[in-house]
């Protein structure tokens, strides 16, 4: 019985005096409108915008040795810059798209949610996403640049594929598992396939290394390698790029042997899977590929881009037009495997560009992110209309039976209370009246105190961010994830890094686990009652959650990823 919550989205005109502005004439793409945009100078937007947790994400890079300084920004969904990580000390083409890591915990440790960033300087660095504060960092080698192509994330492991070859490091705190020399690479991806990690080199060389970092390769003879090989049915295709012209291979990973799909245009881009089919892309055309045991060639439209896709409004490619009057292709995939080309989007900053769109549902609002190589950034946005809406809703919305079946049942009494009253039996008529409200009560309970919670947090709100409540001398990998502290009259004990609990109580158990604390509690009408802690009661115990006061039972008080729960003794 859960009641969401309707989100009104508040359109802020800003002065001239900010770098986003709301805009008076309109664009639209796909029925999107033009909602912001922003400048960010003389530097390019070098790899596809991301979006996670309502917020968007752009990274810049430096072109020329007067240009800007390269950069990594943050923006809420409607333009408000909430941080922004400058690099005075920049290489050009900063190209290693953002990678977002999600909490977890394993082997090596347990972290927070994290912004990983290579940058052509050689440094790769760990980043909390809600404020750009540094969780840890590590240098790579660098000749003439460093790190330019596409992370991976395996379990508890960092891959970075460095300028002079694949490094491996602990998600938690930055520790190096191995770093081993291979070919010089250049936007060379890493991808993973069984047991081995893949990528290529300039030479041509597709290096297979294994978790302990044992190495054996092959040179494939098809030209540089500047994409992550990519995994289709056990094999890997890979897009090979020569003087003139590139070669498109399928790899067996176990021998490397290959077998040539197709010839194409110069300068090809990375390739991706869409709708069960591999499109690649170069400055002649959009090709498309069916892959199974083969891989087989369906179709293909004269098109020239060079660099990022992606799947937008969920059935369609758009891929930016890396030419001087700039403009995006808008593709899609018809039953009869033909490539449809819809239209070519322009904008007033039509430019050369190779970062894709990013595209993402928040909610109900769809959102379109796309950038250039002026370092024009635009975002569009349009609520979902009534029949995607219901679709989306259809979609995620589990079916409740035991609350069906309780409905039933409420309906069923209601109806016979009804009768009782109609027929003047008013006592008959009350029982069953007090028998649907203790119904209710019983499983609207938990809803209720939550939003008894909500309530009292919200008239007494005094909390205050992580960062706030930070204490320096916790350690750094804490940083993002919850933390208990526990104060006693003659010492107070923390315990952080912990992840995925939903309430108070759990986090407070976990802690207590970790410390050594013994606990007692009890059940009561409200909800545990924390009793003592090290059979220390005082006057009783009380906790707070971000500083503010907590007014229910802990196990009724909802935290989130990077709360702060401290119990004091009265």
């Amino acid at each position: 019985m859960r009641y969401g919550a309707i989100l009104l989205s508040i359109f802020i005109l800003l002065s001239g005096l900010s770098n986003v502005s709301a805009q008076d004439e309109i664009e639209t793409i796909q029925g999107l409108e033009l909602d912001w945009e922003y400048d960010f100078g003389d530097t390019f937007i070098s790899t596809k915008p991301l979006i996670a947790n309502e917020t968007i994400f752009v990274r810049t890079s430096t072109s020329t040795p007067n240009s800007g300084p390269a950069g990594i920004y943050a923006f809420d969904l409607d333009g408000e810059l909430l941080w922004s990580k400058l690099n005075y000390n920049p290489i050009s083409n900063d190209m290693s798209p953002i990678t977002y890591v999600e909490q977890g915990q394993g082997d090596c440790g347990v972290w927070p949610d994290m912004l990983v960033i290579g940058w052509a300087n050689g440094t790769i660095e760990a980043l909390h996403p809600d404020s750009g504060a540094k969780f840890w960092q590590q240098n790579t080698e660098v000749l003439t640049w460093g790190i330019t192509g596409s992370l991976l994330i395996d379990s508890d492991n960092l891959l970075v594929p460095t300028r002079t070859g694949l490094a491996n490091y602990c998600l938690s705190n930055g520790d190096i598992n191995f770093d081993i020399d291979i070919g010089l690479g250049w936007r060379n991806g890493v991808s993973k396939l069984d047991d081995n990690y893949f990528l290529g080199d300039e030479m041509g060389t597709l290096w297979k290394v294994s978790k302990n970092g044992n190495t054996t390769s092959k040179n494939l003879d098809i030209g540089k390698i500047r994409h992550a090989p990519l995994v289709v049915n056990g094999k890997l295709l890979v897009h090979g790029q020569g003087l003139i012209d590139s070669t498109i291979v399928l790899v067996n990973p176990d021998d490397l042997s290959l077998e040539v799909v197709s010839n194409a245009g110069p300068s090809p881009g990375i390739p991706l899977i869409f709708n069960d089919s591999i499109i690649t892309i170069d400055s002649n055309s959009v090709k498309r590929f069916e892959c199974s045991a083969t891989c087989n060639f369906i179709d293909q439209y004269p098109f020239s881009s060079n660099g990022e896709s992606s799947v937008v409004f969920d059935e369609m490619l758009m891929l930016p037009r890396n030419k001087v009057d700039g403009g995006w292709g808008l593709f899609s995939l018809n039953n009869s495997s033909q490539i449809i080309f819809n239209e070519l989007i322009s904008t007033k900053y039509d430019w050369y560009g190779t970062a894709a769109p990013e595209y993402q549902l928040v909610g109900k609002r769809q959102i379109l992110a796309i950038g250039n190589d002026n370092g024009n950034l635009q975002v569009f946005s349009s609520l979902v209309d009534e029949a995607v809406s219901q679709q989306f809703e259809e979609e995620t919305i589990e079916t409740n039976y035991t609350s069906q079946i309780m409905t039933f049942f409420l309906f069923l009494f209601v109806a016979i209370s009804g009768i009782q009253f109609l027929k003047e039996n008013y006592k008959s008529s009350f029982q069953y009246l007090i028998i649907i409200l203790v119904v209710i009560f019983t499983f609207a309970f938990n809803d209720i105190v939550a939003a008894w919670s909500s309530y009292i947090s919200d008239i007494n709100d005094e909390s205050k961010s992580a960062e706030e409540l930070w204490d320096d001398e916790w350690p750094e990998e804490w940083r993002g994830t919850q933390v208990a502290i526990f104060e006693f009259e003659n010492q107070t004990l923390v315990s952080g890094g912990h992840i995925n609990n939903e309430n108070a109580l759990e986090l407070t158990y976990q802690s207590s686990e970790n410390l050594k604390i013994s606990v007692q509690d009890s059940d009561t009408s409200i909800g545990k009652y924390i009793e003592s802690f090290n059979d220390i009661r005082g006057e009783g115990w009380i906790f707070f959650i971000d500083g503010s006061e907590a007014m229910v039972s802990a196990q009724y008080a909802e935290i989130n990823s990077d709360s702060i729960v401290h119990w004091k003794i009265i």
